[in-house]
Protein backbone atom coordinates (compact mmCIF):
# COMPACT_ATOMS: atom_id res chain seq x y z
CA UNK A 1 0.00 0.00 0.00
CA UNK A 2 1.11 3.32 -0.78
CA UNK A 3 1.73 6.31 1.64
CA UNK A 4 -0.65 8.29 0.24
CA UNK A 5 -3.37 5.48 0.53
CA UNK A 6 -1.83 4.55 4.29
CA UNK A 7 -2.20 7.67 5.69
CA UNK A 8 -5.61 8.35 4.48
CA UNK A 9 -7.02 4.79 5.68
CA UNK A 10 -4.85 5.88 9.36
CA UNK A 11 -6.94 9.36 9.23
CA UNK A 12 -10.36 7.51 9.02
CA UNK A 13 -9.87 4.82 11.28
CA UNK A 14 -10.86 6.65 14.31
CA UNK A 15 -14.27 5.90 15.61
CA UNK A 16 -16.01 7.91 18.59
CA UNK A 17 -14.01 9.65 21.34
CA UNK A 18 -10.09 7.76 21.23
CA UNK A 19 -7.51 9.81 23.18
CA UNK A 20 -3.78 10.63 21.97
CA UNK A 21 -1.37 7.38 22.92
CA UNK A 22 1.80 9.93 22.79
CA UNK A 23 0.40 12.08 25.75
CA UNK A 24 -1.32 10.64 29.15
CA UNK A 25 -2.73 11.67 32.06
CA UNK A 26 0.61 12.16 34.02
CA UNK A 27 2.13 13.49 31.89
CA UNK A 28 5.35 15.10 33.54
CA UNK A 29 5.29 18.39 31.36
CA UNK A 30 1.88 19.01 32.81
CA UNK A 31 0.05 18.54 29.80
CA UNK A 32 -3.59 18.03 30.23
CA UNK A 33 -5.15 14.80 28.41
CA UNK A 34 -6.69 15.85 25.13
CA UNK A 35 -9.66 14.09 23.05
CA UNK A 36 -10.59 13.88 19.70
CA UNK A 37 -13.51 15.71 20.26
CA UNK A 38 -11.14 18.76 21.46
CA UNK A 39 -9.89 18.83 18.00
CA UNK A 40 -12.36 18.02 15.60
CA UNK A 41 -16.09 19.40 15.27
CA UNK A 42 -18.14 17.36 17.34
CA UNK A 43 -20.84 16.25 14.08
CA UNK A 44 -17.47 14.45 12.39
CA UNK A 45 -17.07 12.34 14.97
CA UNK A 46 -21.16 11.76 16.35
CA UNK A 47 -21.28 7.66 15.80
CA UNK A 48 -24.68 8.71 13.83
CA UNK A 49 -22.87 10.51 10.92
CA UNK A 50 -19.69 7.93 11.29
CA UNK A 51 -18.07 7.52 7.63
CA UNK A 52 -15.36 4.84 6.47
CA UNK A 53 -12.86 5.11 3.76
CA UNK A 54 -15.02 3.41 1.25
CA UNK A 55 -18.43 5.36 2.39
CA UNK A 56 -15.90 8.78 1.40
CA UNK A 57 -14.58 7.99 -1.80
CA UNK A 58 -17.63 5.88 -3.19
CA UNK A 59 -18.15 2.48 -1.66
CA UNK A 60 -19.91 1.09 -4.41
CA UNK A 61 -16.43 1.35 -6.36
CA UNK A 62 -13.93 0.75 -4.02
CA UNK A 63 -15.51 -1.57 -1.54
CA UNK A 64 -13.72 -5.40 -1.24
CA UNK A 65 -10.42 -7.13 -1.18
CA UNK A 66 -9.03 -5.47 -4.40
CA UNK A 67 -8.51 -2.11 -2.61
CA UNK A 68 -4.78 -1.50 -1.62
CA UNK A 69 -3.36 -4.53 -4.37
CA UNK A 70 -2.68 -2.19 -6.97
CA UNK A 71 -6.17 -2.74 -8.62
CA UNK A 72 -8.12 -0.85 -10.90
CA UNK A 73 -9.82 0.88 -7.90
CA UNK A 74 -5.99 1.80 -6.41
CA UNK A 75 -5.09 3.46 -9.23
CA UNK A 76 -8.49 5.52 -9.56
CA UNK A 77 -8.53 6.32 -5.94
CA UNK A 78 -4.87 7.73 -7.03
CA UNK A 79 -5.99 9.85 -9.82
CA UNK A 80 -3.51 8.11 -11.66
CA UNK A 81 -5.71 5.99 -14.56
CA UNK A 82 -6.93 7.50 -17.85
CA UNK A 83 -10.50 7.18 -18.50
CA UNK A 84 -11.15 4.56 -21.37
CA UNK A 85 -12.85 6.72 -23.76
CA UNK A 86 -9.51 8.72 -23.24
CA UNK A 87 -7.17 5.76 -23.60
CA UNK A 88 -9.48 5.03 -26.91
CA UNK A 89 -9.42 8.43 -28.47
CA UNK A 90 -5.29 8.49 -27.89
CA UNK A 91 -5.33 5.39 -30.12
CA UNK A 92 -7.78 5.87 -33.00
CA UNK A 93 -9.25 8.87 -34.84
CA UNK A 94 -12.58 9.86 -33.40
CA UNK A 95 -15.61 8.16 -34.85
CA UNK A 96 -18.06 10.45 -33.93
CA UNK A 97 -15.87 13.53 -35.14
CA UNK A 98 -15.42 11.50 -38.43
CA UNK A 99 -18.96 10.97 -38.57
CA UNK A 100 -19.74 14.78 -38.67
CA UNK A 101 -16.78 15.56 -41.50
CA UNK A 102 -18.48 16.96 -44.76
CA UNK A 103 -17.58 15.26 -47.76
CA UNK A 104 -15.78 18.59 -49.60
CA UNK A 105 -17.49 16.89 -53.26
CA UNK A 106 -20.83 14.84 -53.71
CA UNK A 107 -20.94 11.25 -53.76
CA UNK A 108 -21.88 11.82 -57.57
CA UNK A 109 -18.33 13.90 -58.01
CA UNK A 110 -16.11 10.90 -56.46
CA UNK A 111 -17.90 7.84 -57.64
CA UNK A 112 -17.90 8.63 -61.22
CA UNK A 113 -15.45 11.72 -62.24
CA UNK A 114 -12.85 10.57 -64.66
CA UNK A 115 -10.64 13.85 -63.95
CA UNK A 116 -11.08 15.23 -60.08
CA UNK A 117 -9.79 18.52 -58.84
CA UNK A 118 -9.09 18.70 -55.95
CA UNK A 119 -6.15 22.15 -56.32
CA UNK A 120 -8.85 24.55 -54.73
CA UNK A 121 -10.00 22.67 -52.05
CA UNK A 122 -8.91 22.72 -48.75
CA UNK A 123 -9.26 18.89 -47.71
CA UNK A 124 -8.98 17.99 -44.01
CA UNK A 125 -7.02 14.46 -43.04
CA UNK A 126 -10.46 13.29 -41.54
CA UNK A 127 -12.18 14.35 -45.25
CA UNK A 128 -9.30 12.53 -46.63
CA UNK A 129 -10.08 9.28 -44.73
CA UNK A 130 -13.31 9.32 -46.27
CA UNK A 131 -12.98 10.14 -49.79
CA UNK A 132 -10.16 7.94 -50.27
CA UNK A 133 -11.84 4.50 -50.47
CA UNK A 134 -14.35 6.11 -52.93
CA UNK A 135 -11.72 7.45 -55.33
CA UNK A 136 -10.06 3.58 -54.85
CA UNK A 137 -13.12 2.10 -56.38
CA UNK A 138 -13.51 5.00 -59.36
CA UNK A 139 -12.83 2.45 -62.48
CA UNK A 140 -13.43 5.72 -64.21
CA UNK A 141 -10.77 8.02 -62.45
CA UNK A 142 -7.78 8.64 -64.36
CA UNK A 143 -6.44 11.78 -62.64
CA UNK A 144 -6.51 13.51 -59.27
CA UNK A 145 -5.05 16.99 -59.06
CA UNK A 146 -3.75 18.63 -56.43
CA UNK A 147 -2.14 21.94 -56.57
CA UNK A 148 0.90 21.90 -58.02
CA UNK A 149 1.21 18.22 -58.78
CA UNK A 150 -1.17 15.38 -59.73
CA UNK A 151 -1.66 11.48 -59.04
CA UNK A 152 -1.92 9.25 -62.00
CA UNK A 153 -4.58 6.77 -61.24
CA UNK A 154 -3.01 4.05 -63.93
CA UNK A 155 0.57 4.39 -62.17
CA UNK A 156 -0.68 3.92 -58.28
CA UNK A 157 -3.01 0.75 -59.56
CA UNK A 158 -0.34 -0.50 -61.84
CA UNK A 159 3.35 0.35 -61.32
CA UNK A 160 5.89 -1.67 -59.94
CA UNK A 161 7.64 1.83 -58.97
CA UNK A 162 6.36 4.86 -57.81
CA UNK A 163 8.95 7.76 -57.29
CA UNK A 164 7.40 10.91 -55.81
CA UNK A 165 10.98 12.12 -53.88
CA UNK A 166 10.36 16.17 -52.61
CA UNK A 167 6.58 16.81 -54.14
CA UNK A 168 5.40 18.26 -51.44
CA UNK A 169 2.83 15.79 -50.27
CA UNK A 170 1.04 16.05 -47.39
CA UNK A 171 -1.20 13.56 -45.25
CA UNK A 172 -3.90 14.01 -47.47
CA UNK A 173 -2.13 12.39 -50.30
CA UNK A 174 -0.34 9.90 -48.55
CA UNK A 175 -3.85 9.07 -47.12
CA UNK A 176 -5.07 8.59 -50.76
CA UNK A 177 -2.15 6.27 -52.30
CA UNK A 178 -1.88 4.38 -49.41
CA UNK A 179 -5.73 3.43 -49.80
CA UNK A 180 -4.62 2.62 -53.26
CA UNK A 181 -1.36 0.62 -52.32
CA UNK A 182 -4.17 -2.16 -50.21
CA UNK A 183 -5.25 -3.01 -53.94
CA UNK A 184 -2.42 -2.70 -55.88
CA UNK A 185 -0.44 -6.29 -56.63
CA UNK A 186 2.05 -4.49 -58.51
CA UNK A 187 4.27 -2.16 -56.68
CA UNK A 188 7.48 -3.12 -55.24
CA UNK A 189 8.98 0.11 -54.64
CA UNK A 190 7.14 3.47 -52.98
CA UNK A 191 9.75 6.54 -52.86
CA UNK A 192 7.93 9.22 -50.64
CA UNK A 193 11.22 10.71 -49.63
CA UNK A 194 11.25 14.80 -48.37
CA UNK A 195 7.73 15.74 -48.45
CA UNK A 196 5.46 17.05 -45.25
CA UNK A 197 3.81 13.45 -44.29
CA UNK A 198 3.69 13.17 -40.88
CA UNK A 199 2.20 10.48 -38.43
CA UNK A 200 -1.57 10.69 -39.82
CA UNK A 201 -0.32 9.50 -43.47
CA UNK A 202 2.77 7.23 -42.18
CA UNK A 203 -0.07 5.69 -40.29
CA UNK A 204 -2.63 5.13 -43.27
CA UNK A 205 0.30 3.64 -45.19
CA UNK A 206 1.28 1.22 -42.18
CA UNK A 207 -2.47 0.17 -42.16
CA UNK A 208 -1.76 -0.77 -46.29
CA UNK A 209 0.97 -2.72 -45.51
CA UNK A 210 -0.45 -5.61 -43.71
CA UNK A 211 -2.79 -5.75 -47.08
CA UNK A 212 -0.26 -5.22 -49.93
CA UNK A 213 1.78 -8.64 -50.49
CA UNK A 214 4.45 -7.13 -52.97
CA UNK A 215 5.88 -3.71 -51.74
CA UNK A 216 9.42 -4.41 -51.59
CA UNK A 217 10.79 -0.95 -50.84
CA UNK A 218 9.54 2.28 -48.44
CA UNK A 219 11.34 5.50 -48.34
CA UNK A 220 9.63 8.09 -46.12
CA UNK A 221 13.43 9.65 -45.18
CA UNK A 222 13.09 13.40 -44.39
CA UNK A 223 9.46 13.49 -43.72
CA UNK A 224 7.82 14.50 -40.10
CA UNK A 225 6.66 11.19 -39.16
CA UNK A 226 6.92 11.36 -35.18
CA UNK A 227 5.91 8.88 -32.27
CA UNK A 228 2.50 7.70 -33.74
CA UNK A 229 3.84 6.99 -37.27
CA UNK A 230 6.57 4.87 -35.85
CA UNK A 231 4.48 2.81 -33.76
CA UNK A 232 1.84 2.00 -36.74
CA UNK A 233 5.29 1.08 -38.90
CA UNK A 234 6.50 -1.16 -36.24
CA UNK A 235 3.11 -2.93 -36.22
CA UNK A 236 3.48 -3.44 -40.07
CA UNK A 237 6.69 -4.53 -40.08
CA UNK A 238 4.73 -7.72 -38.27
CA UNK A 239 1.51 -8.30 -40.60
CA UNK A 240 3.71 -7.44 -43.77
CA UNK A 241 5.98 -9.86 -44.94
CA UNK A 242 7.53 -9.25 -48.39
CA UNK A 243 9.00 -5.55 -46.93
CA UNK A 244 12.71 -5.46 -47.17
CA UNK A 245 13.82 -1.79 -47.24
CA UNK A 246 12.31 0.88 -44.87
CA UNK A 247 14.17 4.51 -44.91
CA UNK A 248 12.79 6.11 -41.63
CA UNK A 249 15.73 9.07 -41.18
CA UNK A 250 15.48 12.60 -40.43
CA UNK A 251 12.22 12.36 -38.89
CA UNK A 252 10.59 12.89 -35.17
CA UNK A 253 10.58 9.51 -34.20
CA UNK A 254 11.67 9.33 -30.57
CA UNK A 255 14.82 7.39 -29.36
CA UNK A 256 12.87 4.92 -27.56
CA UNK A 257 10.49 4.56 -30.64
CA UNK A 258 13.07 4.02 -32.72
CA UNK A 259 14.65 1.33 -30.69
CA UNK A 260 11.28 -0.99 -30.44
CA UNK A 261 11.26 -0.40 -34.06
CA UNK A 262 14.56 -1.80 -34.71
CA UNK A 263 14.03 -4.59 -32.36
CA UNK A 264 11.06 -5.63 -34.21
CA UNK A 265 12.59 -5.46 -37.60
CA UNK A 266 15.90 -7.01 -36.14
CA UNK A 267 13.74 -10.13 -35.46
CA UNK A 268 11.59 -9.79 -38.51
CA UNK A 269 14.12 -9.03 -40.55
CA UNK A 270 17.58 -9.99 -39.48
CA UNK A 271 18.38 -6.26 -38.96
CA UNK A 272 18.98 -5.98 -42.47
CA UNK A 273 17.19 -2.88 -44.65
CA UNK A 274 16.13 -0.72 -42.01
CA UNK A 275 17.50 3.07 -41.81
CA UNK A 276 16.62 5.21 -39.23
Amino acid sequence: MSKRKASLTESRGFGGKQRLDDIGADDSRGKETLELSDLLPEDSINGDDEQNCDDDLGGDVLAGDDVGDGSFADELLLGVMEEPSERAASVAPDADEEAEVELPLDFDTLNTSEELNLSNLSISVPQARLIAPKLSANNSLSVIHFDGHDLSVAELKEEEELEWDSEEFTDVEAIIIAEFLKRNTCIKRLDLARNLIADEGASAIAIALASNSTLEYLNLESNSVAERGGAALKEAVTENSTLQYLNLAYNHIPSTGQQELRDVWTRERQGVGLHL
